[in-house]
């Protein structure tokens, strides 16, 4: 019956998109992220990162690599913004625009013994499409959207150095300041500072 291909208890699509980006990023092992990956991109994604086109598979390993299972280790994703238009009748597909910010801990990077901690924003947007055909058997929670074109702008991200206060002094911290490792404490307000080690610009996170 016509009526038994209506989406049944699926996510909006929004909601829908927001969560699969979320919990790809978040996923903790390769094999979550694999299957995480499968069930929301199309096996036939168009891809555009930054103006180049990507095959999946390269586009796979692009967002593996910021995955809290990858080497950056993204242990926290936020969404600050999104805009959905749905096309189809029973609003499950369309166009879905997303602006976030992933925050992890290097498992490659380490200042003063410590993980330096990392920030990327990036904006996406993505197709979103039923391109997955219903199965004999009415599953119940059964849901045929796939991704099926990505355009993100994604760019380098920054570290976020976080100094214990016993070793940067006070007189030091500014914007573009040389740092000097010494005794004093840190006595600055909260904020972002962005500092330069041995050459490497960071982000310094500060405060009371």
């Amino acid at each position: 019956m016509a009526s038994e291909r209506v989406l049944p208890r699926v996510p909006p699509l929004p909601v829908w998109a927001s969560s699969r980006l979320n919990s790809l990023l978040k996923s903790k092992t390769s094999d979550r992220f694999d299957r995480i990956f499968d069930a929301t991109f199309a096996k036939n994604v168009d891809v555009v990162l930054n103006g180049k086109s990507l095959t999946r598979d390269e586009y796979k390993r692009v967002l593996f690599a910021q995955s809290e299972a990858g080497p950056l280790g993204t242990t926290d994703v936020q969404i600050e913004g999104e805009t959905t238009v749905t096309l189809s009748q029973d609003r499950s597909g369309g166009f879905v625009g997303i602006f976030y910010t992933a925050v992890g801990t290097s498992k490659r990077i380490f200042v003063l013994g410590a993980p330096a901690r990392y920030k990327v924003v990036s904006s996406i947007n993505l197709t979103v499409e039923s391109t997955v055909p219903y199965p004999p058997t009415r599953l119940r929670y059964f849901d045929p959207r796939r991704i099926t074109e990505v355009n993100q702008v994604l760019p380098p991200r920054s570290l976020i150095v976080s100094f214990p206060g016993s070793v940067v002094p006070a007189n030091e911290a500014s914007i573009t300041g040389k740092v000097e490792l010494g005794p004093a404490p840190l006595n600055i307000s909260e904020g972002e500072e962005e500092f330069s080690v041995l050459g490497n610009s960071f982000q310094h996170r500060v405060g009371p």
